[in-house]
């Protein structure tokens, strides 16, 4: 519920160069020494490379994927009590073309692309379970198939955040029924190419493997991820004077929906497990039995614990989802074991026994988020950090809930 009465509403808040300066010229100084060290990481060791900037590339996909879906959702559900924090996600989503950059060596280069996904490396060979899925698993469909998952996602993205940006010019309400009218369809496709994408590029790690809950689980994963990021980023703004007006109303709504997804996540991540231990079919089981062997286990024990005991007890309790620098400590957590997670699934197909990271996984992570953060900087830069001419603005300032 909101109170309408009359209140003045915020001037448009544009970064200082002259604060996020510095921040942007170290980025760009650790992008570029990062990328130097990957380069000679991936001569020595091809593999590795391979695997740590995969790795890097899917986190940070991931959070845009989520922030997307939080973007969609908004207009589908005429929402109101995020229009302050829209334009995070917004800038988010707006990274997927700088994310095709990060993800092209892999595509372009068979030494990168045939230790990732080992069917690529069977292709014209005798293998009978590639030749059975030989429709879906050959390149000139698989590269289609990528140039319409990123054609989508730049498409809406861009234009999503295009239109809310002439909104701020023209203070038009037209631009929001438009973008409404449009996200119910948008969104569908959106789950169908999330979806197909994490088939192809996630699960395709092993291509044997086969679950009817991957879909929905990668679903949860991106939205958990999309809002933890949106309440660090904007913790961090208002700890730097910008998006004075978001208050504890907003940091409670963000929380409980943190704690929704979190739930949704632990539930989608134990049901596909439940259903693949219970039918015990060898195309199943596949995933679990490589990624149960060695140490790896205590990883699996570490998630159950960090991804979902630890911040659901302590995202129950209401103070804590109205208090931001409570609510941004356990984001962050999240943030942390989200990667965690990537690493869990993703390095068991780089060094099946040993759980000890490769130097390059930290310095791939750093170079991509190093660059992603460059390119978020500018994206903040360019148009007020919220939208200041939403006709549902008002709502949003005098949100309870």
């Amino acid at each position: 519920m909101s109170d309408h009465g009359i209140l003045r509403l915020p001037a448009p808040e544009h970064l200082k160069p002259a604060t996020f300066g510095f921040v942007r010229g170290v980025l760009a100084v650790l992008a570029v020494v990062g990328l130097v060290l990957c380069l000679l990481g991936g001569i020595f060791d091809t593999r590795q490379f391979a695997f740590s900037w995969f790795f890097a590339f899917y986190y940070f996909f991931t959070i845009s994927c989520g922030s997307l879906f939080w973007v969609l959702l908004h207009y589908v559900c005429n929402g109101s009590w995020d229009i302050l924090i829209r334009r995070i996600w917004e800038n988010l989503a707006a990274l997927f073309p700088a994310l095709l950059l990060v993800l092209a060596p892999i595509l372009i280069f068979p030494q990168l692309h045939d230790p990732l996904w080992a069917w690529m490396g069977l292709v014209g060979t005798d293998n009978h379970e590639l030749a059975l899925r030989a429709a879906y698993l050959n390149y000139p469909f698989f590269y289609l198939r990528v140039a319409l998952y990123f054609a989508f996602f730049i498409f809406v993205a861009l234009w999503y955040r295009h239109r809310s940006i002439m909104q701020d010019a023209d203070g038009s309400p037209t631009w929001t029924f438009k973008l409404h009218y449009h996200s119910y369809f948008l969104m569908t496709m959106w789950a169908l190419i999330e979806t197909f994408a994490s088939f192809d590029w996630f699960m395709g790690l092993d291509w044997r493997w086969s679950s009817s809950l991957f879909g929905a689980y990668h679903f949860a994963l991106s939205a958990q991820a999309g809002m933890a990021a949106c309440i660090v980023i904007a913790a961090w703004l208002q700890s730097k004077g910008y998006l004075a007006r978001l208050n504890h109303e907003h940091y409670h709504l963000a929380g409980k929906l943190l704690f929704a997804f979190t739930i949704l996540w632990a539930y989608f991540a134990f049901g596909q497990y439940l259903l693949i231990w219970y039918a015990n079919i060898p195309e199943e089981t596949i995933f679990y039995n490589d990624h149960n062997r060695g140490n790896w286990p205590y990883l699996t024990y570490f998630l159950i614990v960090g991804k979902f005991m630890f911040p659901v007890i302590f995202l129950l309790a209401q103070d804590t989802k109205r208090h931001l620098g409570r609510l941004t400590g356990i984001a962050l957590w999240i943030l942390f074991m989200h990667a965690v997670e990537m690493w869990w699934f993703i390095m068991p197909y780089a060094h099946v026994k040993s759980l000890v990271p490769s130097w390059l996984d930290p310095v791939c992570f750093l170079t991509v988020g190093s660059f992603m953060g460059f390119i978020y900087l500018r994206l903040m830069s360019a148009a007020s950090l919220f939208p200041t001419r939403d006709p549902r603005l008002p709502e949003c300032l005098t949100v309870s809930n």
